[in-house]
């Protein structure tokens, strides 16, 4: 009967633990103070861009997907200016192509969190990408 007893208290407890959600985003602001900044701002998120994304949608293309000429991305960026979550608006992409873009995007550092009442926030952050280049 103990045995049973910890073992429900065990099972119960470890529930409540994996039950949690991420603390540290109780609020996500779209419109904050000021927005979340990558690195030096919009320069250096293109420049990210254009070196790790680009090549990911071209070997995206040659998996069948259809031709992307612009597309949009919405980062969640945590309080802390991690990338906690990355949503693509457009176009709809292939689950291929989403797995190879959100292990890119999950790991990009560099970002400043968003500011809201003089405090760090976790927010939004929308990226329009128009007129990709092909080479």
């Amino acid at each position: 009967m103990f045995r049973s007893i910890v073992i429900l208290i065990f099972v119960a407890s470890n529930l409540s633990l994996n039950a949690q959600t991420n603390t540290t985003c109780e609020k996500i602001y779209d419109t904050p103070d000021s927005l979340a900044k990558y690195k030096n701002g919009k320069k250096s998120l293109s420049q990210y861009v254009n070196d790790k994304i680009i090549p990911i949608l071209g070997d995206c293309i040659k998996q069948k997907m259809e031709f992307v000429n612009s597309m949009t991305i919405k980062f969640t960026i945590d309080l802390n200016g991690k990338v906690i979550a990355v949503d693509y608006l457009k176009p709809v992409l292939t689950d291929y192509c989403i797995g190879k873009l959100n292990a890119e995007l999950l790991k990009m550092e560099g970002w400043r969190p968003g500011i809201a009442n003089n405090a760090n926030v976790c927010s939004t952050f929308i990226y329009p990408i128009a007129e990709i280049r092909w080479e």
